[in-house]
């Protein structure tokens, strides 16, 4: 398993923005220990997640060692201490 799970989905704008967040000004830095789980392309993997951490929306960053869930990702300074902050030493 990944550092941390992406959950998205179809027609998800906020999904595409976070994307795009993690593309752009992040530039691809954490590409290598997201795993994205996609709702219709992983369902169960999708639904295990959504059930464990009890979530109601997408797309939610997921830190499965620590349990650690961020669901507010229209911030980047957000997105960027999450990621930081729980990445292995190797990401700096």
């Amino acid at each position: 398993m990944s550092e941390f799970l992406m959950l998205t989905q179809d027609d998800c704008h906020e999904c595409e923005r976070l994307k795009q967040m993690l593309a752009r000004p992040l530039k691809g830095r954490y590409d290598a220990v997201i795993e994205v789980v996609h709702r219709t392309d992983h369902p169960e993997t999708f639904t295990e997640q959504v059930e464990r951490y009890h979530l109601r929306k997408t797309p939610v960053l997921i830190h499965p060692a620590s349990g650690d869930v961020l669901t507010d990702t229209a911030s980047l300074g957000a997105v960027g201490a999450f990621l930081k902050s729980r990445a292995s030493a190797a990401l700096g």
